[in-house]
């Protein structure tokens, strides 16, 4: 049998290295067994398509608009958070929310089918046209007003679209806070919320003891 050759071990070597040196909670951070998990937590009713990502994602047939996702989006008209709500609101906000955003309020704006999908598994099922939709605990609804303001361009110089009460972007995030879009400056729902995980209910990127999450952002 051929012994490896020393670049192979080597390689074996920087591999195994790697993967010892990924934190642990990074194998923790899953929506198994999360409300998220729509295989399970699904109520009577709803089709179980016995997988857990269809529900939002597929790698085939995907929705144009947003990258290898699966739910339908909601045409409704937004009514979004803006400087008319707020007196001390400064930054631009945008007429719709951003991608990222959609994909959330495809089921938390209430007005679609938490089963109603673009790619069924296998196509074994029928594709669902309306069925039940998300209860109290989750709906956002379409009227953002009462909300945290989303597709908001971050900008923290003072000024016209901008407030220096907040603190700086660092390689497109706020502290551990992601910002998205071309520009890496819109702050979305994901900017707060992981949906993928619930280790630090509901949902969320960071601890909101002490107000840790609002800080983030907020300089106060």
């Amino acid at each position: 049998m051929p012994q490896p050759s020393w670049k192979s071990l080597i390689r074996w070597s920087t591999a195994v290295a790697v993967v010892l040196s990924v934190p642990a909670v990074a194998f923790a951070q899953t929506v198994v067994g999360t409300r998220h998990d729509l295989s399970v937590t699904l109520p009577a009713g709803i089709t179980k398509y016995g997988q857990v990502c269809v529900y939002c994602h597929t790698p085939h047939r995907a929705l144009a608009t947003i990258p290898l996702w699966n739910h339908d989006t909601s045409t409704t008209a937004y009514t979004m958070y803006t400087a008319a709500n707020s007196a001390t609101m400064n930054m631009v906000v945008g007429a719709r929310p951003g991608p990222v955003s959609v994909a959330c309020l495809s089921c938390h704006d209430g007005t679609i089918g938490l089963d109603v999908i673009s790619n069924t598994p296998n196509q074994t099922y029928t594709p669902v046209v309306n069925s039940i939709r998300i209860g109290a605990i989750g709906l956002v609804g379409s009227d953002g007003r009462n909300d945290h303001p989303i597709a908001v361009t971050y900008n923290n110089v003072a000024g016209a679209g901008g407030d220096a009460a907040f603190n700086a972007i660092v390689d497109g995030r706020v502290g551990v806070l992601p910002l998205y879009g071309a520009s890496r400056n819109q702050m979305e729902c994901g900017t707060c919320h992981n949906v993928h995980t619930n280790a630090i209910p509901p949902f969320l990127r960071q601890t909101n003891t002490n107000s840790a999450l609002c800080i983030t952002c907020h300089i106060k």
